[in-house]
Parts: structure tokens; sequence; C-alpha cells
């Protein structure tokens, strides 16, 4: 029987209760206004970041003033030329301001705060028009509105001081040590590493991915760093969209990788950079997981998928083939007796989308995650690693970190040489042992290697 597991409460749901209280605290010190509105603002406006949290805050304040104004104007006019009966001219006004209000918006560019525009608008003109005094509860709702934006980003942007460890370089792997079955990041990690990231913390994504596959799964993830990509062959810079370094091999041995596979009539995705775009080259597709393969990612961004030969003078950063094992074994087997196998790095593993298949990947002898770590420590003036893994490509990045982890269910020798064992993507150890690090002003010392 499948455990069922409940999400855990976050501090979003807590300082949003927190805001809430603290307004109707507000309004008992006031003695006047309706805390309802102050409340509604400070749910809304607690964000799981601060920069969030002020972009929703000014769009409802915005949205505050322009709709508690535009019910004034309206109920200004409705009182002076709109007769009480028949009621169907008063909602015909009602009804047709919303365009302008609206239109107001998008001309100012503020289209996310149309809807609370309108909210506020029809809350003056039809809940409260036919008050004694309707423009002095729009005053009242703009201001009770105000508070309780104003507390939401008193309580979010609050932080007790805390020690960071900003001299520490936090590597991790992708599948399999950050995402789960599921493929993605969850909620949960998301939201940590982002949090860790504007704090100041040094987060590098380690993976075999390209980057036309990574950047989708990181699109929300605020990165400062370069992602390691294909195994150490490139290093990726998100935010430029551009490559900073790339490791290719020499056009020699990547020809006679691909007589290997010309000779036992197979296929491999040839990949190449060719002005910071992925080109993937390949010929007919053989088997199911090829197919699959290939449709999944065809319409990524970043890569170009080419029905074609390798061309002349093209470097290659990385080759890859999926077969069933026998056949990835005979081309490992016969990768390793080339007169070049001191040049290139193949390895293999299980093909998570077709059981039954196994992905060969061939990089350069100089490309792997230890060696981008070792390029980026140089630059970055940071002599302290920490690092997270499950597969062989990360034993190297393992021997090389000062403090090294292996994921629930990570293969054996990873588990053997990592200093400690940690859950799985599951539970979002990694990410919650990456902020216990940061903050502990003796990561090394307090923990004890096992």
């Amino acid at each position: 029987m499948r455990k069922i597991r409940f999400p855990r409460i976050g501090m979003r749901i807590l300082k949003s209760s927190l805001a809430v209280f603290l307004c109707f605290v507000v309004y008992l010190f006031r003695g006047e206004g309706i805390p309802f509105y102050s409340a509604i603002a400070a749910v809304l406006c607690m964000q799981p970041y601060v920069k969030n949290s002020v972009k929703v805050a000014l769009n409802r304040i915005v949205g505050t003033l322009i709709g508690g104004g535009f019910g004034m104007l309206v109920l200004l006019f409705e009182r002076h030329f709109i007769p009480t009966e028949p009621a169907i001219l008063q909602y015909l006004l009602v009804s047709a301001a919303i365009i302008p209000l609206i239109y107001i918006t998008v001309v100012f560019k503020k289209n996310s705060a149309s809807y609370i525009t309108c909210v506020v608008f029809l809350s003056v003109t039809v809940s409260h028009g036919l008050d004694v005094s309707p423009y002095l509860f729009a005053i009242n709702r703009v201001f009770d509105t105000l508070i309780g934006i104003l507390i939401a980003l008193g309580i979010n942007a609050f932080h007790l001081p805390r020690h960071k460890n900003n001299d520490i370089l936090f590597v991790t792997g992708l599948g399999g040590t950050l995402t789960g079955a599921s493929g993605k990041l969850s909620n949960y990690t998301e939201v940590k590493l982002n949090r860790l990231l504007e704090q100041g913390a040094q987060i590098v994504i380690a993976t075999a991915q390209s980057s036309a596959t990574v950047a989708p799964l990181l699109a929300d993830v605020n990165l400062r760093l370069p992602i390691i990509t294909m195994n150490g062959a490139t290093l990726y810079d998100p935010q430029q969209k551009t490559y900073l370094n790339c490791k290719p091999m020499s056009t020699q041995v990547a020809r006679e990788i691909l007589n290997v596979f010309a000779q036992k009539n197979l296929n491999c995705f040839v990949h190449t950079i060719v002005n910071d775009v992925l080109h993937v080259y390949y010929s007919d597709l053989l088997n199911a997981a090829e197919e699959g393969y290939y449709h999944r990612t065809k319409l990524l961004p970043l890569r170009n998928y080419i029905c074609s030969a390798l061309p002349d003078e093209r470097d290659v950063v990385y080759l890859m083939a999926i077969d069933r094992l026998e056949v990835i074994q005979q081309l490992y087997g016969a990768l390793c007796a080339l007169s070049c196998a001191n040049q290139i790095h193949p390895s293999y593993y299980p093909d998570d989308a077709f059981e039954g298949y196994y992905i060969l990947e061939i990089s350069s002898a100089e490309a792997s995650k230890a060696e981008a770590v070792r390029d980026l420590k140089q630059h970055l003036l940071i002599d302290r690693v920490v690092s997270f893994g499950d597969d062989a490509t990360d034993l190297g990045l393992a021997q090389l970190a000062d403090l090294s982890f292996a994921v629930q269910g990570a293969i054996g020798p990873l588990q053997k040489k990592a200093d400690f064992l940690i859950g799985g993507p599951e539970s979002d150890t990694v990410v919650r042992t990456m902020e216990k690090l940061y903050h502990s002003r003796n990561p090394f010392d307090r923990l004890n290697k096992k």
C-alpha cells in the first residue's frame, strides 16, 4: 500500500496567520475601519519571496487607488444625474464603467492589477453605494488595504540574524537528486533554493542533461552561477543564455567514435554548439527509446535537431546513444578498445523512460563534473565544496568535495564513497541539508563523517 505523504505546514502559512491576527489587533487599536479588507490584503500579499510580495503589494495599492477613486467618481455622477428608479440604469452605469476601468490598467501596463481594481470598484459602488457616506467608505477601504499590505511586507521581510556560509560552494545533481519520479522540482525545494540564493548562497547544478532540457526545469529558480551540463562538457549561463566554457573532443577523436557507430549501423545523437545554440545531429531512429527521446525533446528551446551527418571541422562536446543493454555493452567495449580511448570518457546507465533500454554517454576525458567544479572554485575563489549526488558521474565530485552526500537510491559505489547517506528528492532532504549547512557556524565540525 502506497504511503500518503502530506505536505508540511510552511512558513508562508504561518506568516499569513500572523499577519491576519495583527490586522485585527490594529483594528482594535484604531476602533474604526473594516479589518476584513486589511486581512484580505495581507493574505494576498504574503508570497514565498519578498520581491514577489512587493510586486503583489504594488499591484494591490495601484488597484485599490484606481478602483476606489473611480468608484467615488461614478457614485458622484450617479447621485447627481441618474435617477434611483429604475435600478437597471444604475447597474448599467456600473457595468459600463468596468470597460474604462480595465482599460486604464492596460494603458499603465498594470494588467495584473485589473482584478483588484474591479473588486474595489464594485465594493464601493454596489456593496456600499447606498451608505450614508460611501465616499468615507472608499477612503477607509484604501486605508484598510494599505494597513494589510504593510503588515504583510513587514512580516515577510523580517528575518532573525543568521550566520551565512557564503564561502561554501554547494554542488548538487538534478535528476534523482533534486528531482524525483516526476522529473520536476517540488514546490518546497524550489522555494527553499530561491530563498538560499536570495540570501547569497553559492549553489551550482551539475547534470548530465543539456541546457535545452535543464532550462525549463529550472526556469523558476533564480540561479546566479552557471549550470554544469552534459557531465561537465559545458558551463551554461541561464541568465545570459550563453555557454561560458566548453570542453569538446578533437575532430579526429569524434570521427573515430562515429566510425564505431557506422560499422554497427547504429544511430547516436551528436551534440555540437553553434552560436550558443545546441545542434544535435542524428541519423535514422532505430528503436522506441530513441524515438521517445527525440519526440520528448525536439520542441525544446535552445536545441535544433538536424537529421544529417556531422559537418567537417565541427567541434563535438557530447555524444549519446540509446539501446538495449547488450548493444550498449558492445559499443562500450568497442570504444574502450579505440586508440583514442584515453581521450574520451564513456559511461552508461538505465533509461528511466524506457524499461530495458540503456543510455550511453560519451564526452572528452577532460570533461567531468569534478573538473567543472575545479574551474568554478578558481573563478569564485572558493575553497570549500559540499556535493550531493546519486550516480556514477558524481563519484569524482564526491572525491573532490570537502563534504559529500549520497541520496537514497544512489548507486552502491557512491554510497560507499560519500561521507553521508541522506533521504531522496521526495523528502526534499538535499535542500534541507543545504540550508542547515549554509547557516551553521561550524558546518564541517558538527557533522561526524561515517
